[in-house]
């Protein structure tokens, strides 16, 4: 009982301390992405929302999206939700020095992991790797093409039946 009341109170005290510091730290600016991850511009330091069709009952459901440069310009955050049905992903973009191109990580509240490269051709950025749902893996690619008006359209294919599917469509419009 000693312990979980010790615990409880260091806990207190690190939020107290955290939330009343919180006023005076510097006002933070946006980074400049490093060069090695230039191919991400047409996505950063926006807000992305768009409608995607609910697999299960076929409503339309709001997707919010932010991809925000952080460290110095060296990673950039991924942040994703569809509040309507609980579901929020998390993840980041980096250089991998090893296989010398950018990658990504993404973690999702119901479980998934997806992983993988990410290039662009043709003005058209492409992530492909793999994807882990709690009982099944498999290979996927995602695209996103810009238009001229600013909107971004994203394409999602897998094979987790053995070829390669489309998957969902969003047309995302940047807010401010």
């Amino acid at each position: 009982m000693k312990r979980t009341m010790c615990i409880c109170g260091l806990i207190a005290l690190f939020a107290t301390i955290c939330f009343s510091q919180e006023k005076d730290l510097p006002e933070v600016k946006a980074a400049t992405l490093s060069d090695s991850l230039k191919i991400l511009q047409p996505l950063v330091d926006k807000q992305w929302v768009g409608k995607l069709a609910n697999p299960q009952d076929g409503r339309l459901l709001e997707v919010r999206r932010h991809f925000q440069v952080i460290w110095g310009g060296s990673i950039v955050k991924y942040s994703s939700s569809m509040q309507e049905i609980g579901s929020f992903s998390e993840g980041y973009f980096y250089w991998d020095r090893e296989v010398r191109q950018v990658a990504v990580f993404i973690v999702n509240s119901r479980g998934v992991i997806q992983e993988g490269g990410v290039s662009l051709e043709n003005g058209v950025l492409t992530l492909q790797g793999t994807i882990a749902f709690p009982d099944i893996r498999f290979d996927y690619k995602n695209t996103f093409e810009f238009t001229p008006d600013g909107r971004m359209i994203d394409r999602w294919f897998h094979n987790a039946p053995g070829t390669w599917q489309p998957g969902h469509v969003i047309e995302f419009t940047p807010v401010e």
